[in-house]
Order: structure tokens, then sequence, then C-alpha cells
């Protein structure tokens, strides 16, 4: 625990020595009254009794930042790593600099976050990504012991305009999918009809097929080294997916499975040295920017249709389902949501503006008629008798007039 050592000759002659309970290095604080040691000596011997201990040295939120986005980066996915750095390097670092970390408060957080919303770059939603990466990285201060209360716990959101969910119909994916030929025609159907992720069906390797079963399994994803990559060496790799939900089974439509026979079949002679089912001319993976650039973008031109990207293709595959009035839970397993509440947000929205399918309107329209019916014949038997309890009720006290 602590103590306190007097030293007449220092100018604050009263020190509270202390070692931390992590890593036993001893730590001291001048003051020059004894009752202000005294109070924090009391401190610090409860602290580390009840394991609330935190360390008192200032730590530069730069110094923290590029340390934490140093730890983070072998436990998040490549995608989710690079948008940390871009939050952190870009936004966080410039706004709070050699700050430390203890001295941040909600206030402080507050008036960041307002001024980055006053310039109107980032929009709404960068700038909640940066938010985002600033809480996580506080919470991991907190667990770490370098603070003791996480101050974006008290920020204060703002409303974030919410993105309208775009999917494509089932002639609008015929249409696209003749428009941009049969290799990439293909490879749209799988997305659309599979609900693969671009990177997941890019990944996505023969072996992992089962066409006789009309199932495969999804068990990795193509990623795209940005600042991780190494001279010589190419700019993708091949990783699990996003999320442990994201390597799954996933049935293949009888009618998709004459179409990927052929492509196989293409494929023949070629060169595809890692068996992917998507692969470029030179037997490489396809880069998701180029799939966009050369093939969707001229085709959704071409057709007349805004605001839809390749992602969409997975709000394609939900409203699919929610048509078909597949039960959400199955969704979510298809799909490799992790948590229900993302594929309940989708298929919420998606249901909501759909008309109810002629079987449903049928089975609702039934249960309302069995109702009614039970209705009709209970009220025109007469009024229901007054049960009796209601007989041995006291008459209500008659108003007395003036």
């Amino acid at each position: 625990m602590a103590s306190i050592i007097k030293r007449p000759d220092r100018p604050l002659p009263y020190f509270v020595y202390w070692r931390e309970p992590v890593t036993k290095a001893q730590r001291s604080k001048a003051f020059a009254t004894k009752r202000a040691a005294e109070d924090f000596r009391d401190t610090v011997s409860t602290e580390i009794r009840h394991g609330t201990y935190t360390d008192r040295r200032p730590v530069p939120f730069q110094t923290f930042a590029e340390d934490w986005l140093t730890r983070t980066k072998p436990a998040v996915s490549p995608n989710t790593g690079a948008l940390y750095e871009w939050a952190v390097r870009k936004y966080l670092i410039p706004g709070f600099g050699l700050t430390p970390i203890q001295n941040l408060t909600a206030e402080c957080i507050e008036r960041w976050q307002a001024d980055l919303l006053a310039k109107g770059t980032p929009g709404p939603r960068s700038v909640e990504i940066c938010r985002t990466a600033l809480g996580t990285m506080l919470k991991d201060a907190r667990m770490k012991g370098r603070l003791y209360v996480n101050p974006m716990e008290a920020v204060r959101r703002f409303d974030v305009p919410k993105r309208e969910l775009h999917y494509l119909t089932v002639a609008q994916v015929k249409d696209l999918c003749e428009r941009v030929g049969r290799v990439y025609g293909v490879l749209f159907l799988v997305m659309a009809f599979c609900g693969l992720r671009i990177g997941e069906v890019l990944g996505l390797q023969w072996p992992d097929l089962d066409l006789g079963r009309r199932l495969f399994v999804q068990r990795q994803a193509l990623w795209r080294r940005k600042r991780d990559c190494q001279d010589g060496k190419p700019r993708w790799h091949l990783a699990e997916p996003k999320s442990k939900a994201g390597t799954r089974v996933v049935e293949i439509p009888a009618p998709l499975v004459a179409f990927l026979v052929a492509h196989r079949a293409d494929q023949n002679g070629g060169p595809n040295p890692l068996g992917l089912v998507f692969p470029s001319e030179d037997g490489t993976p396809l880069y998701p920017g180029n799939v966009r650039r050369r093939a969707f973008q001229p085709a959704l031109t071409a057709l007349g249709l805004t605001g839809i990207r390749m992602h969409d293709f997975r709000r394609t595959f939900i409203a699919l389902h929610v048509e078909a009035g597949t039960h959400p839970k199955l969704v979510q397993e298809r799909v490799g949501h992790s948590n229900i509440k993302l594929t309940m947000d989708v298929y919420g929205t998606l249901a909501g503006k759909m008309a109810l399918a002629e079987e449903q309107t049928a089975r609702l329209d039934s249960m309302a008629s069995e109702t009614s019916l039970t209705l009709v014949n209970t009220w025109s038997a007469g009024a229901p008798k007054t049960s009796q309890n209601n007989q041995n009720q006291p008459e209500a006290p008659k108003a007395i007039s003036a």
C-alpha cells in the first residue's frame, strides 16, 4: 500500500510512495501539506485494494493511439484495420495530438465532434466511424488501466442520416446479367441468389463447391493489402471471412448449377493456379474495383439504375427471401450475419415495403374470416348475459339533487 515520507529540504516536503499492482514499479508524488498527502495516500490504497487502480502518468493521445493501432491490427480484419488507421491518422491524432488521454473529457470530445460536423467534410457517416474508433480505443485504455472512466460514455450522439436500402428485382438482375456477359453474369447471379459479399465470391475456390449436392462452404474471402504490401508481393491475400458467422454452408439454387458447370468448362486450359471460381485472365484474383469499373457500373448506367452498389446484391438476396417468406433466422445464417439485429434491420425494412404474397394474404384473410364468423354468430345470438359477479355488485349511489 501507499506510505508518506516527509523531506523538509524539498519545496513540496510530503512524498507519497506506492507500488503499482501489476508492474510492481515504485511511484511517488509530492504534496505541500500533510492533509493532501494523506488524502492521496488513502485514495491510492483504496484503488489498489479494490482493483480499480489506474496509472497516473500522463500518456499523450498520439502515443497511445499509435500503440493501439499496432496492438489491434492482428485482432481485426484487414478492412477494419485499414478503417481504424484512416480514422486515427487523418482525424483523431490531428484533433487530440499530444493531449494526455487522462485529460480527455466528454466536453472536449463533443467540441471535436461538432467542429468536424460544422466543416461538412467528412460527412456524418465518416464522423460516426471516427467516433466509433475513438470509443473502442478509450474502452481499451479503460481495460488496460490507463483510464478510470471512459469519457465516451457521456458524449452525446448526433443524428446520422439513414442510407436508403436499395435492392434489385428479379427482372433487373436478369437485365444486368445479360448486359455484362456470361462470366460477370454468373458472378452476379451467385452474389444475388447466394448472398455473398464481393470479397467472398472473388475468393471462392472450386474445391469448396459441391455442385452435385448444390451447396458450397464459404470459408475464405479476398482481401486487398493497402499499406503493408511488400515489394514483389501480390496486393491481395485470401483470409477468413469478416466474422466467424461468415464461415458457413450456402445452398446453390438449382438453375445456377448448370451455369456454374458451363463456367467451369470454359476455364479448362486457362491459367488458374489457385483454383478460383472467378479468376482474372492471368489466373490471379479479380479486384473488386475492376469488377465495379469494368462491368457493374457501365451496366447500371446503360439500364438507367442509380444508387445501386455491389453490396446491394446482399440486400437483393434478403429481399428475395422476404418475398419467399423465409424465417429471418434462416436468412441470418445464409448471409453470415454475426448478429440477427443486422438481418432484422434489413429484413424488417424490406418487408415493410413489399406487398404480402398471395398465399400470405389468403392465409391472413382466412384467419380474419374465421374470427369475424365467430363474432357474428355470438353477436346475432343477442347480448351476452351478465355474469353472476356483476349481478352481486351493489348499485351505484344515485346522485342527490339539490
